[in-house]
């Protein structure tokens, strides 16, 4: 199959979520999100900004690269799947994206699931 070099601005990708619950449980959600295509040059400056939160964290000391909402908020541009109480679902648009990005977690599992979506088409080739 040929290369194809203008390729979609967006990508979609299965996302799990994992929930606490009541009486030390977790809840398991899922929804499919869609990603931007980041040029390379983007790319690797949100993938080192990620790589430094996460030293950080581990070790325990101040962050001052990009929040991961941020990355998150510039990756994320749409998804399926996500329903309100009634089960309707969820459009997206700046206040829902800003919704679920203040779901704990939520914004942390999208830019690893981003990067690991890389990884992975890297790690076929």
């Amino acid at each position: 199959m040929a290369f194809i070099l203008e390729q979609s601005p967006t990508f979609s990708w299965p996302i799990t979520i994992r929930e606490v619950s009541d009486g030390g449980r977790h809840r398991t959600h899922q929804f499919e999100a869609i990603y931007r295509r980041l040029p390379a040059s983007r790319m690797e400056e949100v993938q080192l900004a990620y790589q430094k939160i996460k030293v950080a964290a581990a070790r325990d000391l101040e962050v001052d690269a990009i929040p991961t909402r941020e990355i998150a908020a510039e990756i994320l541009a749409g998804w399926k799947g996500i329903t309100d109480q009634a089960g309707a679902e969820v459009e997206f648009n700046a206040a829902s994206k800003a919704q679920l990005l203040e779901v704990a977690t939520v914004a942390d599992v999208l830019v690893a699931t981003f990067f690991e979506a890389h990884d992975k088409a890297r790690a076929k080739n």
